[in-house]
C-alpha cells in the first residue's frame, strides 16, 4: 500500500500536467519510482534550488538538470514547449514498436546493416554460455574452452578489439582491449596473459568487435577515447522520406576514458548542420554548473571552427542507410568518422537521449522535428 501510494505521489508530481503516464504503468508498477530515483536521486544535492521550483519542473515533464542544462535562464513558462522534455523523450520508446529490438540488440543490429558492410565494423565472434561462434569470418566455432584461446589470438593479429554486450546502453560493460609489449590492457589497465584470459569465460552475451580508427581530426581532439558522433534520423511521416533531426559530436576526456559518453564525463559539440564545423563543447554538469569549452579542457585542442572533413558525405550516407531501413523511423545512429566522407556506424539507438542536442539548441524548434514526434504522440 505504501509503494503504491508513493508511485501515485511521484507520478502526480513528474506527470503532473500531463496527466497519468499509461505507457509508464504499462511497464509494471514502480516504473516511473525505479526513473525517478534513478535519475532525480543524484540531481537533488547537485543542482540546488527552491522546492518549488523543483516541483514546476516536474509538472512540466523535466527533471532537474534540465534547468542547468537547457539555456542561459533555463527552462521557463515561456521556452518549456520548444524542449523535448524528459517525460516525452521517454514516450519515444514506442515509436519504433518492435522493430526497436533490432537497435536493442547489437548483433541485430549488425546484421540490419548487411547492405552496407562497409559501413559497420567487423564483428568477429559472438560469446554465449561459454561458446565461441565466429560471426563475420568463416572459422569454424569453437569449444568454450578455447574461446579465450581465440579472443587472445585476434588480439595478436589486431592488437586492439572491442568486447562489448550484446545489450546495454551508455558505455556499459565496454570493453577496449589492447596487445601491449608486456601484456594486455581492458579500459587502460595492465592484465597479464593469464588474467586476461581468465576474464574471458565470464563474458556471457558479448561481441568481439573491430576497433575503429578514427580520422586524424578526431584523434588530434582527444586520442584517449574514440570521439563519436550521434546523428539523429527520423522519417518524415508524410513524405516518407528521412532527415537529419539533429547531430553532436562528442568528445571524449580524462573523466569519461577509454569512452566520450556525455552522461560520464565527455563533451558533447554542436555541429553546423550546413558546414560539418563544430561549436561550442558543453560538459555534462555534475557540480551544478553548465561548463562550455572552446577548447578541450584537458589536451587544449581547438573544438570550436574544427571542420567534421566530408560533412556533406557523411549525412548523404547516414540517410541512405536510414532509408533503407525506412520501417524503422526513428534512430540515434553512434558513428565514427574514419576519413573524408567516410565513417562506420558503431550502433543505433532506439530511444536516444536529447540531451547531448538540446544542450546546444531546442529540437522543436524544427518544425519538421515536432510534427514528427506529434505523428508519433510524443508531444
Amino acid at each position: 500500500m505504501l509503494k503504491s501510494r508513493l508511485y501515485d505521489a511521484l507520478s502526480d508530481l513528474y506527470w503532473g500536467t500531463y496527466g497519468a503516464s499509461r505507457w509508464l504503468v504499462d511497464r509494471g508498477p514502480g516504473a516511473a519510482l525505479r526513473l525517478f530515483v534513478h535519475e532525480e536521486a543524484p540531481a537533488i544535492m547537485r543542482f540546488r534550488m527552491p522546492l518549488r521550483r523543483r516541483l514546476w519542473l516536474w509538472r512540466h515533464g523535466f527533471l532537474s538538470q534540465a534547468d542547468v542544462l537547457y539555456g542561459e535562464s533555463g527552462i521557463t513558462e515561456d521556452n518549456h514547449h520548444r524542449y523535448l522534455s524528459s517525460y516525452q523523450r521517454d514516450l519515444t520508446q514506442r515509436i519504433n514498436g518492435r522493430w526497436g529490438e533490432a537497435l536493442e540488440n547489437k548483433l541485430l543490429f549488425h546484421h540490419l546493416l548487411d547492405d552496407f558492410p562497409e559501413r559497420r565494423p567487423t564483428i568477429h565472434a559472438h560469446l554465449m554460455d561459454g561458446r565461441y561462434t565466429p560471426v563475420d569470418t568463416e572459422e569454424t566455432a569453437t569449444s568454450g574452452a578455447d574461446a579465450a584461446d581465440r579472443v587472445l589470438a585476434l588480439l595478436d593479429e589486431y592488437r586492439t578489439l572491442v568486447l562489448k554486450p550484446t545489450y546495454g546502453t551508455i558505455g556499459k560493460r565496454i570493453l577496449i582491449c589492447e596487445r601491449v609489449a608486456d601484456g594486455y590492457r581492458i579500459n587502460g589497465e595492465h592484465r597479464s596473459r593469464e588474467e586476461f584470459a581468465a576474464r574471458i569465460p565470464d563474458l556471457d552475451d558479448y561481441l568481439v568487435s573491430e576497433f575503429v580508427e578514427q580520422a586524424a581530426y578526431a584523434t588530434a581532439l582527444y586520442p584517449d577515447a574514440p570521439n563519436t558522433l550521434r546523428v539523429l534520423t527520423m522519417i518524415d511521416p508524410d513524405s516518407g522520406e528521412p532527415f537529419v533531426a539533429a547531430a553532436a559530436h562528442r568528445i571524449g576526456t580524462h573523466r569519461s576514458a577509454p569512452l566520450d559518453n556525455w552522461s560520464r564525463g565527455g563533451l558533447s559539440a554542436d555541429i553546423d548542420p550546413e558546414t560539418g564545423e563544430l561549436g561550442e563543447a558543453v560538459q555534462y554538469p555534475y557540480d551544478g554548473h553548465r561548463e562550455r569549452h572552446t577548447s578541450h579542457p584537458d589536451t587544449g585542442a581547438q573544438i570550436a571552427g574544427t571542420a567534421i572533413p566530408g560533412w556533406p558525405a557523411i549525412q548523404e550516407g547516414i540517410l541512405d542507410i536510414a532509408a533503407n531501413c525506412s520501417q524503422i523511423p526513428y534512430v540515434g545512429w553512434d558513428l565514427v568518422v574514419t576519413g573524408e566522407g567516410e565513417f562506420k556506424v558503431i550502433e543505433g539507438n532506439n530511444c536516444s537521449g536529447v540531451r547531448v542536442f538540446q544542450v546546444h539548441r531546442p529540437l522543436l524548434d524544427d518544425s519538421r522535428v515536432r510534427r514528427f514526434y506529434q505523428h508519433y504522440d510524443a508531444l
